[in-house]
């Protein structure tokens, strides 16, 4: 509709007044009216010589009256010097619908650049918990919007398998668990480990020595070491495939940390080559801040311990090389928590210095903590929410939720498994990235509230509509849309508008907030809106709407990685 406006002004202004020079037409703010304005009265009467204000009126006025549009459009208005032009409801309800329907709704054409989103990261030895949820619900689905938007995309995962904590984990099973297999609850069983190791070396200082020592032989691949690292670490690579299923989550390429620190360290030999970095103590490190001249804005990092041993700098300076290199990516999305700022503006920086021309668009994604009614999580004091223990306490609270409902009863399990799902993604996604979320079980499972079971719900609604009946679109006519239909119509027109702002701002959380709006407006509109018990044209036309609900609101949420179900 607005090429089609824009079109016809365009041949007006240039008829008329000799004007070839741009032509927009902008939305006019929704209050029950969908329009377009146009300032070009303004640009052309900017070149007259006569006085302005009588040239934008005379202007403004003149182009209204000549302007001609059919049926397409209710009424023209020339006021203040813009030209307002408003659309028939019937014919752009009609045209909102046919193209929901019958297109690739709201998705985007290809785009040029290519983009690496790096998600997930769990450690092994340690369990999958509900910080790596947010992460990994965040990363998710925000490679679902990317590609959707028109962006060629490689979903990957950096499994972090090396490092203190690893070494941690290996010194304590092999001291005091040498040959044990774990239970059928892996995860939990792993990080009970860690915690173990962790409280000892608290209590035993002089055991860090010992630690220091498996971690050289680790990255020296010492057979005796290297064979058990190997099958502890399958122990836990199995649990992450075994929740990656679950939540419905797949990778294009898995990168391993114990791959990257050989390369890491030639590259940091080679930033010593280029004076980058320099020697501290037998140490390496990079003092950025002597080398951009600033003042104590990125800091002096060691990018190279003294004993020979990496560190995550070293290896993230490795991935960004392979990521670089290897895949041919122009921009480098890293989804990681707040605390990791300060290490990515070095990592970053330090590319760049490097030569790296693609550093400058690599962006760090952060988002701060998932907290309960207990208060920030931390492994290392092992009161760790661990993610197979959310999950149970949801699917409780969503089965319960279900019995009492007027839902389908015959499959409640099932039906209980998609509610439970929805609403701890909904729950990861619907905050802002940069905003803490208290996550409360019993609150993510209400039909009532800003949760993925309510837009669900809705969804689950508007199917049973369209099982019972179906529209004909050849038909359809809206002799006369109320409150609750226009507004309606008018969040569904917006789902190309969100895409974009989602993928252009690298937020999920925008996506999410909108498909809760299309429900709470569909919501709206049943209530007060009889499809099934209307007459024929209007049943008709409703039936239309429903299928354009059911359509924006299935497309929503699978962006968000949340299934949308027929019935519920």
């Amino acid at each position: 509709m607005k090429d089609l406006v824009e079109k016809e002004i365009r041949q007006k202004a240039q008829t008329l007044y000799n004007y070839t020079g741009e032509i927009e037409a902008k939305p006019i703010p929704f209050k029950g009216d969908w329009g377009f304005s146009t300032t070009v009265a303004f640009k052309i009467a900017g070149t007259r010589r006569k006085d302005f204000q009588q040239a934008l009126r005379e202007i403004s006025e003149t182009l209204a009256s000549n302007l001609d549009f059919g049926e397409e459009i209710s009424r023209i208005e020339a006021v203040n010097g813009y030209i307002n032009i408003y659309l028939n409801a019937n014919t752009y309800a009609q045209y909102i619908i046919k193209t929901i329907l019958n297109t690739p709704y709201g998705k985007g054409t290809s785009k040029k650049d290519k983009i690496m989103v790096e998600y997930s990261q769990p450690n092994t030895h340690k369990a999958f918990h509900i910080g790596h949820l947010r992460n990994t619900c965040l990363g998710a689905s925000l490679v679902s919007i990317l590609r959707y938007a028109g962006y060629s995309v490689v979903a990957a995962n950096l499994i972090n398998d090396t490092g203190s904590h690893v070494a941690k984990w290996l010194w304590c099973y092999l001291t005091y668990h040498k040959a044990e297999e774990p239970p059928e609850k892996k995860s939990e069983w792993l990080e009970q480990i860690y915690v173990e190791a962790t409280q000892k070396l608290n209590k035993n200082p002089e055991f860090e020595l010992q630690v220091k020592k498996i971690l050289q032989r680790l990255e020296q691949k010492d057979p005796e070491i290297i064979e058990v690292w190997e099958k502890t670490k399958q122990w836990s690579m199995d649990e992450f495939h075994r929740i990656y299923n679950e939540l419905n989550v797949q990778f294009d390429v898995y990168f391993y940390d114990s791959t990257l620190y050989e390369e890491g360290k030639q590259i940091v030999q080679e930033l010593v080559e280029k004076e980058i970095a320099e020697e501290s103590e037998g140490a390496l490190i990079v003092d950025l801040d002597h080398l951009l001249g600033t003042d104590d804005v990125y800091k002096t990092y060691v990018v190279l311990r003294s004993d020979g041993t990496a560190l995550y700098q070293t290896k993230d300076l490795a991935l960004a090389k392979r990521k670089f290199e290897g895949y041919g990516i122009d921009r480098s999305i890293y989804v990681v928590g707040s605390e990791q700022k300060l290490h990515f503006q070095q990592v970053f920086k330090t590319l760049e210095l490097a030569g790296f021309k693609q550093a400058r668009k690599c962006y760090h994604l952060s988002y701060e903590l998932v907290m309960l009614k207990g208060g920030k999580m931390s492994s290392r004091l092992g009161n760790i929410v661990f993610y197979d223990d959310l999950y149970a306490a949801v699917y409780e609270e969503a089965l319960e939720e279900v019995e009492k409902r007027d839902i389908v009863q015959e499959n409640k399990e099932e039906t209980a498994r998609i509610v439970s799902l929805g609403a701890i993604k909904f729950s990861m996604l619907r905050k802002d990235n940069n905003k803490v979320i208290v996550f409360d079980p019993k609150e993510a499972v209400n039909f009532e509230g800003q949760t993925g079971a309510y837009i669900q719900y809705a969804h689950a609604r508007a199917s049973r509509i369209l099982e019972k009946d179906q529209a004909d679109l050849a038909t359809m006519d809206f002799e006369e849309l109320t409150v609750q239909e226009r507004n309606l119509l008018e969040v569904l027109t917006t789902f190309p508008e969100t895409v974009e702002q989602s993928a252009e701002r690298y937020k999920p959380s925008i996506m999410a907030m909108y498909v809760f709006e299309v429900a709470k407006a569909f919501n709206e509109f049943y209530h007060a809106c009889p499809v099934l018990q209307a007459e024929p044209v209007t049943k008709n036309a409703r039936l239309a709407l429903v299928s354009a609900t059911t359509h924006v609101l299935k497309s929503g949420l699978e962006l968000l990685g949340i299934e949308a179900p027929e019935r519920m």
